[in-house]
């Protein structure tokens, strides 16, 4: 009797407890997203004449009012990437890369930074980058002035990159569509991450899901996914699950040895002559 008694408090207690931590734990949604997913930075620490290239500063207009800022850097092919970064700091961290893709793929490219990072006003949210990347790809869509151009267009997305990139590619007819570290959705990967988080909790606290495996069967073009087999960050097998889910002509390339941040050094020319065989 003195058990059930014990247990029976315990439950209320724990009950009790849950009533008064869950409007606390939704008021924390939002902070674990902006810690675990978005680490913005807002100065720009290069431009690409730093590294040689020639560019034209774009401004752009969310949907929703949201001035952005990119840069468009013209290649000699008729390809022209969209480039959807990472999660952490802004356009200015990728320069380095940038050239080196510019330098063998040819290819023009435009990178611009989601609202909350570099000179693009607002704060970053899973539906606000959607809204910008819808701003990109209409940008570019216009500059190359036809349906029949859009298939030079090519959408590029590194890590949280590549659920953009995704995204766009379930709603535009492009070339092709080149993703790098994918991840199946930010609750799969903070599952990995955090493992003594209990699983309903991780539901609760983030909100912002980019839910590529639930994206990557919708696609219309294209696809090539690009991971490193020794990826610390978003493990190989995700990015495998995501080219098994979709349903159009697609190639995976695992960079051996690579992490999750320099699959374009270890693979080396090769890594770059595999993007130019895709969208060649």
């Amino acid at each position: 009797m003195l058990i059930f008694i014990r247990s029976k408090l315990c439950s209320v207690t724990f009950v009790v407890m849950l009533i008064i931590l869950i409007p606390i734990i939704q008021t924390g949604c939002l902070v674990l997203d902006k810690y675990f997913v978005y680490f913005p930075s807002h100065e720009l620490p290069m431009t690409p004449s730093d590294v040689g290239l020639n560019y034209e500063d774009v401004y752009l207009t969310s949907a929703d009012g949201i001035e952005l800022h990119g840069w468009f850097i013209p290649g000699e092919s008729e390809i022209v990437l969209a480039w959807f970064h990472g999660n952490a700091g802004n356009i200015g961290d990728r320069l380095d890369y940038i050239k080196l893709m510019h330098t063998y793929v040819g290819a023009s490219i435009f990178i611009f930074d989601y609202r909350g990072y570099g000179l693009s006003q607002g704060s970053p949210s899973e539906s606000g980058l959607y809204l910008d990347a819808e701003a990109a790809v209409d940008f570019l869509i216009d500059r190359v002035g036809s349906e029949e151009g859009a298939q030079n267009v090519f959408f590029f997305g590194r890590s949280l990159g590549s659920a953009v990139a995704l995204k766009m590619a379930s709603i535009y007819d492009v070339g092709g569509v080149i993703i790098e570290a994918p991840f199946t959705s930010t609750v799969a990967l903070a599952k990995i991450h955090y493992p003594y988080l209990p699983e309903f909790l991780v539901n609760l606290l983030i909100r912002d899901r980019y839910a590529s495996g639930s994206v990557a069967g919708s696609l219309g073009s294209p696809l090539m996914v690009i991971h490193g087999t020794n990826d610390s960050i978003v493990p190989i097998e995700m990015g495998e699950k995501i080219y098994d889910l979709a349903n159009v002509n697609k190639s995976f390339y695992a960079v051996a040895g690579a992490d999750h941040n320099d699959t374009y050094i270890i693979g080396g020319e090769n890594y770059f002559r595999k993007i130019l065989e895709f969208v060649e």
